[in-house]
């Protein structure tokens, strides 16, 4: 993206081909610096403080880090303490470990010598995957703003209320939530965008409409708690946010303040939808409230605020009394039910779809296992069958809401002709079932309903749904 009609991104490889720059974040809007890395621990303090800071850019840093880290000393060792030093830094960014655990798969293997090259490599294209998915989320992410602008009088602009920063300097370029934004505006769009200041680092204030105005987008600062205020008077059309991490089932857990404006949004029947890259899906959290651990950072960051003074000079105040405590939780986690719909490089998922689909999956597998005879390898090579197509279904999600029937049916036959036979019959018949013309008045409900009908038929084990939690159990009967 611009700043000032210049084209940046905020990591990239420095010009003596060892070293790593990116845009220091913690001296912005004030200041616009550019600093370098040259070791794990300098990337490691960046991500901590904040110099660098959202889920996918945190994991292009995390991969640069342990590039520096193998140029300096590639052996196992290091490796491993490289790994641990940046893992570290921020519990909550599955982004984090994610690039961690794909820098190990690639370097682990290796011999020390050949280490360096390959995580340079690997770190670049692990930036340059964030690019694709970041733009991709733009572009399914922009016909939802384009059908608000068709139902909106042409004189009066989209309003798009966001939250944090969740845009290009949060990723390494574009942004999540912001990609379709900067993607209507240079269309040619009328939009303008809500920003909520997000206390306590203000990073709405100080970086979502730093970027926003550089950029050119139409904007407006305003209180956290303003945006329930602008929703009952009509003001705002939609939100998009970003996450941190999502779990399985579409709990979303991002920047505190996030589940207050889902809450209102759903009040006064907003849409709110929450832009993300699939590698901050961790599919092995089933209730993020729960299984999410919330980050809680220092005190003073509440406490405590730092601006540019009428002089100039940029000062630290205290706002609350010395003797007040103060609790600082980065994070909160929106609830699935209160999120209209997932934004991703492969589409648009309704949460009722999502939580199905992925509800669906672990109990059904185990009842395969339990009915099917073979050894343990055979019954190992059907729960990767099964969940191969139960994650192909999620993943295609979105093609299944504009496809005709026959299609799909063709295009699932084909797959599953692979698979053994019971595998295929029970999942034919849970997919063939709901599929009348088109899927855009499929429900989770019915879904459910064709499932424990499907299982009935198969097998004496049923599967006993709770409709209104989405949620699935495995029994005897």
């Amino acid at each position: 993206m611009k700043v000032d009609q210049t084209p940046y991104r905020t990591i990239w490889p420095a010009e003596d081909g060892t070293s790593v720059e990116i845009i220091d974040q913690t001296r912005l809007p004030h200041e616009f610096v550019i600093k370098t890395l040259e070791t794990v621990e300098a990337a490691a303090e960046a991500i901590q403080v904040m110099r660098v800071r959202g889920a996918p850019l945190i994991g292009a840093t995390a991969a640069y880090g342990m590039a520096l880290a193998m140029r300096a000393d590639p052996d196992d060792g290091n490796l491993d303490r490289a790994i641990e030093t940046l893992a570290a830094t921020r519990p909550t960014a599955v982004n984090l470990h994610w690039a961690l655990g794909e820098m190990r798969t690639v370097l682990g293997p290796l011999l020390p010598a050949d280490r360096a090259e390959a995580a340079y490599r690997r770190a670049a294209e692990i930036a340059e995957e964030d690019v694709e998915i970041n733009r991709s989320i733009g572009v399914h992410g922009l016909a939802l703003i384009e059908d608000v602008r068709r139902s909106k009088p042409a004189s009066e602009p989209v309003n798009i209320l966001t939250h944090c920063n969740a845009g290009w300097l949060a990723t390494v370029d574009w942004g999540t939530a912001t990609s379709p934004i900067y993607q209507a505006h240079d269309a040619g769009m009328s939009v303008h965008v809500w920003v909520d200041e997000t206390r306590p680092r203000n990073q709405g204030a100080s970086l979502t409409a730093w970027e926003l105005g550089h950029h050119g987008v139409p904007h407006t600062v305003i209180v956290d708690n303003a945006g329930g205020h602008l929703m009952q008077h009509g003001q705002v059309d939609l939100c998009i946010t970003g996450t941190d991490r999502t779990t399985a089932t579409g709990d979303v857990a991002n920047k505190i303040g996030t589940y207050l404006k889902a809450l209102a949004a759903h009040d006064n029947g907003v849409p709110f939808y929450v832009a993300l890259p699939s590698p901050t899906i961790d599919w092995t959290l089933g209730d993020g409230i729960r299984e999410i651990p919330i980050e809680e950072r220092g005190d003073k960051e509440v406490a405590e605020m730092t601006g540019r003074t009428a002089e100039g000079s940029i000062e630290t105040v205290r706002i609350t009394p010395d003797d007040s405590p103060a609790a600082n939780p980065a994070f909160d986690v929106t609830p699935a039910r209160l999120v209209t719909g997932l934004i991703t490089e492969r589409g648009v998922a309704p949460w009722e779809m999502t939580a199905f689909v992925l509800a669906l999956k672990q109990p059904v597998f185990e009842m395969l296992q339990k009915r099917l005879t073979g050894t343990p390898e055979q019954l190992l090579q059907e729960a990767a069958n099964f969940g191969r197509i139960v994650d192909a279904f999620a993943m295609h999600i979105n093609e299944y809401f504009i496809a005709e029937r026959d299609e799909i049916i063709e295009r699932q036959r084909a797959e599953m002709m692979e698979l053994s036979t019971p595998v295929v019959q029970l999942w034919e018949r849970v997919l063939t079932i709901p599929l009348i013309g088109t899927l855009d008045s499929m429900r989770a409900q019915e879904v459910m309903e064709n499932l424990l009908n499907a299982i009935v038929e198969h097998s004496a084990e049923v599967v006993i749904v709770d409709i209104t939690g989405v949620r699935v159990v495995d029994t005897q009967v």
